[in-house]
């Protein structure tokens, strides 16, 4: 699905009225109306309810919001931040279709307005459209909602906030507890910075043309199943285990037997036809007993410091419970020299890669890497922002010819051809150790299957996620473990296969 800029939403609206056809107040009205359903399963008869209207078409959904509201005997106020008579054409519709019902009408100017009984806030001053930070009349009005403690709901987008790039700290954006958003998410919703502004997002579909929106030019997706069921076929009948792969996990160390431990089983659970592991001996007896389906290659001693014979395996991932030594860091340099199939680098691999990053240059070309953020930054340095660490996370990839997956809320998959897709699956849950380990064996699993690199890693981030979306219907993510995660794969390729 492609995520689209706030001009590329606004040439929507326009094709969806143009051919679908409907007028634009209509869908104006239809926006509202689902805003409405939302609002009024969380509210009742005693909020006191008043809606921030600004001067565009995000004001004119307000306004018709707040119609529709007091025609259900809910008890409404109105705060317009302009004169009516700046009012965008459908904005001033709807405020004409208001004046036959009860609401109360405040202008910003007015001395005194009504703060202190508000239980319930509607702001729906700017939207999306909103290309300047607030002024400071504007920035005050925000403020003083902010600050009045109660359930704030934004349409479409927190008034203040940029849907396209960063919103400095000091800028006056409203702090939704939550958003009703149209149609799909926007690029500002996907970034940990912006969580405190637009609290629990709810997607509401307002019937904008998808064949449309699928036809503009975007480097940016979403990921959603459509996607992952076009890589992920049923198994043919006929099939056998040397159909499907052979892939090497690569990694434990003396104390970090279970990182690699969880990596085996999620890469068997996740489809492999074979899976062999290169550890130490101590891990690998530990494997052995736990996964009986695994294979194994060991090194003596407490690290793993030579490679195995490569040539015959499908898919190779690296780091794991590695740990950083001397010895590892040779092994990863030679790993780098000699590896002819798809390949996977993961936690302490990266971190080595890190210390050294000149091996950053020798990272053959679509290769997957799976930092979190720190570990993306210890390769490419630190941001001022999200949408900057984005970017130049888009541009490393085109750089080193890599995919890049930066593990966090949407998990963004950077490719080497300058796109960047944003997972959609996933929860809190997933905030513990042995996460990523977790992940880091369905791509090895996905990679020795035969998919690319760039499919690879969407399908494995979709489907890690959905895994753990379908445990915390009876795990509660408090207690979600990566265990716990791979037990559910199963049940994630039943919906998805």
């Amino acid at each position: 699905m492609k995520l689209l800029t706030k001009e590329q939403f606004r040439l929507a609206d326009a094709y969806t009225i143009k051919t679908e056809p409907i007028s634009s107040v209509d869908l104006m009205e239809r926006a509202a109306t689902s805003c409405v359903d939302v609002i009024t399963k969380f509210t009742d008869e005693k909020d006191l309810i008043c809606i921030l209207c600004g001067p565009g078409n995000n004001g004119g959904d307000g306004l018709a919001i707040a119609r529709m509201l007091a025609e259900s005997g809910k008890n409404v106020s109105v705060i317009l931040t302009d004169k009516s008579d700046k009012l965008s054409p459908d904005a001033a519709t709807n405020f004409q279709r208001l004046q036959k019902t009860s609401v109360n009408f405040f202008y910003l100017t007015d001395t005194q307005l009504p703060f202190e009984k508000i239980t319930v806030w509607i702001d729906a001053i700017f939207g999306t459209g909103l290309n300047k930070v607030v002024e400071k009349n504007i920035a005050d009005l925000i403020h003083k909602v902010n600050s009045t403690g109660a359930t704030i709901f934004s349409i479409d987008l927190p008034s203040g906030l940029f849907a396209d790039k960063h919103t400095p700290a000091s800028a006056g954006v409203i702090h939704a507890s939550t958003t009703l958003t149209f149609q799909q998410l926007k690029r500002c919703m996907l970034y940990a910075e912006n969580a405190h502004r637009i609290g629990e997002v709810k997607v509401l579909d307002i019937g904008l043309d998808e064949h449309y929106i699928e036809s503009l030019t975007s480097t940016h997706e979403l990921v959603d199943r459509s996607m992952i069921k076009k890589s992920l076929k049923p198994r043919k009948r006929f099939s056998h285990k040397g159909n499907f792969g052979h892939a090497l996990l690569i990694g434990g160390s003396y104390g970090k037997a279970g990182a690699i431990v969880l990596s085996a089983k999620a890469c068997v659970r996740s489809g492999a036809g074979l899976t062999t592991v290169h550890t130490i001996k101590t891990t690998g007896a530990a494997l052995q007993s736990a996964m009986p389906e695994v294979m194994l290659s060991t090194c003596e001693g407490d690290k793993v410091f030579a490679l195995p014979d490569l040539t015959s395996y499908n898919a190779i991932a690296a780091g794991p419970g590695l740990g950083i030594y001397e010895e590892t860091a040779n092994m990863i340099g030679q790993l780098l020299q000699k590896i002819n199939s798809p390949l996977v680098l993961d936690a302490d691999a990266l971190n080595i890669i890190a210390q050294n990053k000149n091996l950053l240059n020798h990272i053959p070309e679509n290769t997957i890497i799976t930092p979190h953020k720190k570990e993306f930054e210890r390769l490419f340095g630190t941001f001022e922002n999200d949408f900057q660490r984005n970017d130049f996370q888009i541009t490393a990839s085109v750089k080193h010819k890599i995919v890049i997956v930066l593990k966090g809320v949407y998990t963004s998959i950077s490719t080497p051809d300058g796109k960047c897709f944003f997972n959609t699956t996933g929860n809190a849950g997933l905030a513990k150790g042995g996460s990523g380990d977790t992940l880091t064996g369905i791509i090895a699993a996905m990679l020795a299957q035969g998919l690319n690199a760039t499919d690879a890693a969407i399908a494995a981030v979709y489907i890690h996620g959905l895994a753990a979306d379908c445990a915390i219907k009876k795990i509660h993510p408090y207690s979600l473990t990566a265990s716990d995660v791979t037990e559910y794969l199963s049940e994630a390729f039943m919906q998805t296969v």
